[in-house]
């Protein structure tokens, strides 16, 4: 049975989000048209039942609407992370005091360091992208963490690509969306896979909610597969998180 979702934990678009780390630096952001985009997010989740909790965003954090990044639950324990990129290194201090209240907390040390984005749970493994983002130090640190609460953690040599979620998400019923080429064949060879065309790469970042997968706009043939495969489809607007680097599994910590 999969794991359903009571909350989540989102962070609003500061004014600042232009000065993201965007991978075309060229790229201009529509603000008006993201808090927007936002918006939709959050009114979908509590549509399926989640109880969205609210941070306020900061404007010395371009970042820090991508949420995911800082922490990452497993059961009781949450694991707050430490970014690899300066800027962002301040981003996890609101999001451990909403976390403090509900769950036993685990710092990152140095010189690991980490990002929520390469952490892909399925039951009870845990796979953890080895990233430009993510050492083999802090995910030893997490691994120890991790066997309190039964998972196994599995790391996953990627490359070309920012997370491991960046180019994988898991959706259920033993399937996962794949934009293949970033990580080895075999890595999840136990599992059922849709490998989405390569036009539309951006889509391998879904996020599954209480029965549905939502997926960003725009991806017509990966929503084919998706509902052949038995699902049901909600999409929503990310045209300007694509333009941050991030997806839909970035703006939220679900638990």
């Amino acid at each position: 049975m999969e794991m359903k979702v009571k909350q989540a934990i989102v962070r609003g678009v500061p004014d600042t989000y232009q000065d993201c780390i965007k991978p075309d630096p060229n790229q201009t952001i529509d603000l008006e048209l993201v808090r927007l985009q936002h918006r939709a997010y959050c009114e979908t989740l509590e549509r399926l039942g989640v109880e969205v909790i609210r941070i306020e965003p900061d404007e010395r954090f371009p970042d820090c609407c991508f949420v995911e990044d800082t922490a990452i639950v497993l059961g009781d324990t949450a694991i707050i992370a430490r970014p690899a990129v300066e800027s962002r290194s301040g981003e996890a201090a609101a999001v451990r005091e909403v976390l403090g209240g509900r769950f036993k907390l685990i710092e990152i040390e140095a010189p690991g360091f980490i990002d929520g984005g390469d952490a892909l749970r399925i039951g009870d493994r845990l796979y953890i992208g080895v990233s430009g983002r993510t050492d083999r130090p802090a995910i030893g640190q997490v691994a120890r963490a991790a066997e309190r609460s039964g998972i196994e953690v599995i790391p996953v040599e990627i490359r070309d690509t920012l997370h491991l979620k960046t180019a994988c998400t898991y959706i259920g019923n033993g399937f996962l969306v794949v934009n293949p080429g970033f990580f080895g064949p075999k890595e999840f060879s136990r599992y059922k896979t849709i490998t989405v065309p390569p036009e539309e790469g951006y889509c391998a970042n879904c996020l599954a909610v209480n029965g549905r997968v939502i997926i960003p706009g725009g991806h017509p043939r990966t929503r084919g597969m998706i509902e052949v495969a038995g699902f049901t489809v909600v999409e929503l607007g990310m045209s300007e998180f694509k333009k941050g680097g991030g997806g839909l599994t970035c703006l939220s910590i679900l638990f």
